[in-house]
């Protein structure tokens, strides 16, 4: 079975034709495509015609090596419009009727207070569902639990992480399939399916912090105690460095860009303050700058971006209970000194995420094609085709039948 995962970026279009391995839950890439195009602008989609083109490029691109039609699709949503909540709500168990107060939780109570604190997560009417992600329940003041089935209270807690964006948005994604008569397609928050990709269950449950860096937005995903706490979407990635080169370096964006992957880095000590680099500007002209000078430029930027992440960390004491190495991945964290400079901002240690129960038959996985495994990655995973018909008419209860039934 053939799974095509397909991540929008905001320059290129990357996918990732995959088949899944029944024994290990694992998956294997059998080919992977990537495409320029100018369609979307920090992941929100600004030109659908051209979003159109480079999509059907990359379908032609996909089936020319394969004789077997592609199973199912998965696709990334990204953009300042997804906002992600939580949602806590709280139902009484005991009936005044009932001569016992204390009542054995059934899969309806479940069901209940979990469709309750998913309402009290919505932010607006516009918004439209992604995901709806159950996390804990606490029975009256007994610890948190994943499974309050067959036990007694007399009140029922719940929180569930909701994931939802502009329905301008998801409809302009869902009209790229329909225009090409797809319709066993899903659509998953970038993040999580970028975290999939270089973490497993283990990761999950000790807790883990991926950050991934990309050109125009930088992801943040929080897992602790097997439960997802946080993802996020930052809208800004490396190009601000680019474009600080640019400016400070008096050169084009591409010499920018090419001085960023090739001299830069992150860490001004690891720099030499006697090597100078020969730098063109708009005159043809070459002026020098030293290394430790662009190294600088590159830091106060990329200190930037990582202050907001930091921030949003901080915001849920997480740096205080999760101990694994903080993970960097992404396109852009390839970067000198990337992981050194987030280390010594934060006290923490810091590595590159590398690819997680995901096999390439051909050459070994960068970090380009993460987020694209990573969408064929979390649908295996979360078994997110399943119960297709109740899945499309709303999502959130066969969310909930699929969470219920993991738990027996």
């Amino acid at each position: 079975m053939y799974i095509l995962g397909i991540d929008f970026g905001s320059k290129y279009l990357k996918a990732a034709l995959c088949v899944r391995d029944y024994q290990t839950s694992g998956i294997s890439v059998k080919k992977t495509v990537k495409l320029p195009h100018r369609a979307s602008r920090q992941g929100t989609m600004i030109d659908l015609v051209k979003a159109k083109e480079v999509f059907g490029q990359m379908l032609e691109k996909i089936k020319c090596d394969i004789n077997e039609s592609i199973d199912e699709y998965v696709i990334n949503v990204s953009g300042e419009n997804v906002g992600s909540y939580s949602g806590t709500s709280t139902i009484p168990l005991w009936k005044q009727e009932n001569e016992e107060r204390r009542v054995r939780i059934t899969r309806s109570h479940v069901n209940e207070v979990l469709k309750a604190a998913k309402m009290t997560a919505y932010n607006k009417d516009d918004k439209v569902e992604l995901h709806s992600i159950p996390q804990e329940f606490q029975i009256d003041d007994q610890p948190a639990t994943l499974n309050p089935i067959d036990m007694s209270g007399i009140k029922l807690k719940s929180t569930v992480y909701v994931i939802q964006t502009d329905k301008s948005h998801r409809e302009n994604i869902c009209s790229i399939f329909d225009s090409f008569g797809i319709k066993n397609y899903r659509l998953v928050f970038s993040p999580l399916a970028t975290a999939e990709a270089v973490i497993d269950e283990d990761d999950k449950e000790a807790g883990v912090i991926v950050i991934s860096l990309g050109d125009q937005t930088t992801e943040l995903t929080v897992y602790l105690n097997g439960i997802l706490r946080m993802s996020k979407m930052i809208p800004f990635g490396s190009n601000y460095i680019t474009k600080d080169l640019k400016i400070l370096l008096k050169t084009d964006y591409p010499t920018a860009n090419r001085i960023k992957k090739t001299v830069a880095t992150a860490f001004p000590g690891d720099a030499d303050p006697e090597k100078m680099i020969q730098v063109e500007n708009s005159s043809s002209q070459k002026t020098e700058f030293s290394e430790e000078y662009i190294a600088k430029i590159t830091e106060a930027r990329l200190k930037e971006i990582f202050e907001f992440v930091t921030r949003e960390i901080y915001k849920g004491s997480y740096q205080r209970m999760i101990h694994s190495p903080v993970i960097i991945t992404g396109p852009a964290s390839c970067l000198k000194g990337t992981e050194k400079l987030f280390s010594e901002m934060n006290n923490s240690k810091t590595t590159c995420g590398k690819a997680m129960d995901i096999r390439s038959e051909k050459e070994e996985l960068t970090p380009d094609f993460f987020t694209a495994a990573g969408l064929v990655k979390y649908a295996v995973v979360n078994d997110i085709f399943s119960d297709r018909d109740e899945a499309e008419e709303g999502g959130f209860m066969s969310r909930i039948k699929q969470f219920v039934a993991d738990l027996f």
